[in-house]
């Protein structure tokens, strides 16, 4: 299924409609922060890898973006600071405890460097 394409500013103005919904986003990605590979403990995966957290910016806003990882190595291939990505994500906005502001968390699902 095709996720809807947003900018970033139409995310944060219409934000709770999209909560629990994939979205596709198109921007640059700023502050890339790829923590080395994790070892778990689950039955099929012994090492989560990719996990990372970077910012997406577009003319509209910016977006704090959490790539949860995967059991398979090739999910290291993330996007580096300044690629252009088109990134489909899940949204979440919730308030973070003892917080009063809503907070949207993108979560990735799929990363598509552009050229």
């Amino acid at each position: 299924f095709a996720a809807e394409r947003l900018t970033v500013g139409q995310l944060h103005k219409y934000h709770k409609s999209y909560e629990m919904h994939s979205v596709t986003l198109v921007g640059k990605v700023e502050e890339m922060h790829a923590f080395p590979p994790l070892p778990v403990a689950l039955k099929r995966c012994r090492t989560l890898y990719g996990i990372a957290e970077f910012v997406l910016i577009d003319d509209t806003g910016s977006l704090p973006v959490e790539s949860l990882g995967s059991c398979f190595s090739e999910a290291m291939n993330l996007p580096h600071d300044g690629d252009r990505i088109e990134v489909t994500v899940m949204i979440r906005v919730y308030v973070p405890e003892g917080q009063t502001i809503q907070v949207i968390k993108a979560i990735t699902q799929e990363i598509v460097v552009l050229k």
